[in-house]
């Protein structure tokens, strides 16, 4: 298994309202790839404080899509949005800080956000405490805590955490025994064949 976190980046789907509006027509231009229409429909979205407008252009600026990449403007944007709770972009933001990517690389950081965002039922966010308690990334090493916030992201259908899991049960890490019938339940979960180890 890999130390470094899942790097997951997902676009907001939200639909508001019945009639499509600025947000649900820039996520249409976006899913067409005219990643320039999106963010001129985002874009005054964004500044009168639409959380979720701010998180695309965020997304827009980190990837470079439609605009010139520009780590401090993405760094602002999910700012924007996660001092509104929007928990996607706590997500991006922490991923940035656990990777250094643009900011300061923090692992203290990266923490809180996911933090935040996985106590707001944000799925990837747990996957990733669940990383950062087992390797013990900005916070001391706890296995119990680990394997828990995996079982969360898991029973949630987030497939990182199965294949933790199925991982962790086969060689026994974690705390967890060696159990190959527990192994190979959550690589099943994950759509893939068993191993044999």
């Amino acid at each position: 298994m890999k130390r470094d976190l899942a790097l997951l980046f997902t676009l907001l789907l939200f639909a508001v309202g019945a009639a499509a509006g600025p947000l649900e027509q820039g996520v249409a231009a976006f899913q067409a790839k005219d990643y320039a229409g999106a963010y001129h429909l985002w874009q005054p979205l964004a500044e009168k404080g639409n959380a979720d407008a701010q998180y695309n252009l965020g997304l827009l600026y980190q990837k470079g899509l439609g605009v010139p990449r520009d780590l401090q403007a993405a760094k602002k944007w999910y700012i924007e949005a996660t001092n509104q709770g929007q928990t996607d972009a706590m997500y991006n933001l922490g991923l940035m800080y656990s990777q250094g990517e643009g900011v300061f690389s923090s692992n203290i950081q990266a923490f809180q956000l996911f933090s935040h965002a996985a106590a707001r039922g944000h799925v990837p966010s747990m996957f990733n405490l669940g990383v950062m308690y087992a390797y013990g990334m900005g916070i001391g090493q706890d296995d119990a805590k680990a394997i828990s916030w995996w079982k969360q992201a898991a029973a949630q259908g987030n497939h990182d955490a199965m294949a933790a899991l199925a991982h962790a049960y086969a060689d026994g890490l974690f705390g967890l025994p060696k159990d190959p019938q527990q192994s190979a339940y959550w690589q099943r979960q994950t759509g893939a064949a068993p191993t044999q180890h």
